[in-house]
């Protein structure tokens, strides 16, 4: 996989939303990439939480809220929002939104029949007589006395008895489990994607590499260009011949003096200053030639 460096903070935003999507069956988009609704039942019931990701997510944790709001242990004193969720509790950036909130959901959905059951028997308590309101849900408790209400409340076993016997619990564990196993199989496809991903991150970087070092000797090819370019330009050329006129015509001047003064003789002097001469005016004609194709040159390209 790639290392974290390599993502961004709205990556891992978009990674968090998406693993929202993967580990939560029912995900109502609100507001994109800020508010997001997921809906599941308990008891029959339609309940929904609602998520929302400030803009420091994922450095700061989501705000969780419950609707309809039920009494419990983890909804903050007079408010509907999920403050002692253990995911919430520990977040930190590399938490997995998906997973705290499929939490969430098992712990509403597993502990809304006892909370029922609580009700139940506070409402039977008070009233100090047998419930015969019918209940769809745990139809057998309508047969039982105050005293057996009061067992199964206080008896943890017999609760465990009655839920594991109700058919609507049982539906929803054989949908769990189901759920886990389509997770597990996303799981186990994610890590046989491994080894591409890793083949692909060292793809990456030895085309970086190969692309940084084109860039450096491109940028000693273009030393070397321009420095090339300086010598073989036109303009350079033509002050070049100039200097190597004047200089030939110096050269001549000089060997006039030596035969003058007598330091030379005649055959001497004649093949050099011929020579000399000759040199002088072939280079005074190229810079004639050459200074009149640049002046082409240049009205040509205005």
């Amino acid at each position: 996989m790639l290392p974290r460096s390599y993502y961004t903070d709205q990556d891992i935003r978009k990674r968090q939303i998406d693993t929202l999507k993967i580990f939560n069956e029912r995900v109502i988009e609100i507001t994109e990439n800020k508010e997001y609704k997921v809906e599941f039942t308990a008891e029959n019931k339609l309940l929904s939480l609602t998520v929302v990701l400030s803009p420091e997510f994922p450095n700061e944790q989501p705000s969780i809220f419950l609707n309809p709001v039920i009494p419990h242990p983890w909804l903050a004193d007079n408010s509907n929002q999920v403050v002692g969720a253990p995911g919430l509790i520990n977040y930190t950036p590399h938490s997995d939104l998906g997973q705290i909130v499929q939490a969430i959901i098992r712990e509403l959905q597993r502990s809304l029949p006892t909370l029922m059951h609580e009700d139940i028997m506070r409402e039977a308590t008070s009233h100090r007589h047998v419930n015969t309101t019918a209940n769809p849900l745990f139809p057998e408790l309508n047969k039982l006395s105050i005293e057996e209400l009061q067992e199964i409340l206080e008896n943890t076993d017999l609760q465990d008895k009655l839920l594991e016997n109700n058919p609507q619990i049982y539906q929803l564990d054989l949908e769990t489990e189901e759920l886990m196993s389509s997770i597990e199989e996303i799981a186990q496809d994610n890590l046989s994607k491994q080894q591409m991903l890793d083949d692909l991150k060292t793809d990456v970087i030895e085309r970086i590499s190969t692309i940084t070092q084109m860039k450096i000797n491109y940028e000693e090819l273009h030393k070397k260009y321009q420095k090339l370019a300086e010598i073989y330009d036109p303009h350079r050329i033509r002050d070049c011949l100039k200097e190597a006129a004047m200089k030939a015509d110096e050269e001549a001047e000089a060997i006039v003096e030596s035969f003058l003064s007598g330091k030379i003789p005649a055959e001497a002097f004649v093949a050099q200053f011929s020579e000399k001469r000759a040199l002088g005016q072939t280079r005074r004609a190229r810079v004639e030639r050459l200074a009149h194709q640049l002046t082409q040159l240049d009205k040509a390209t205005t």
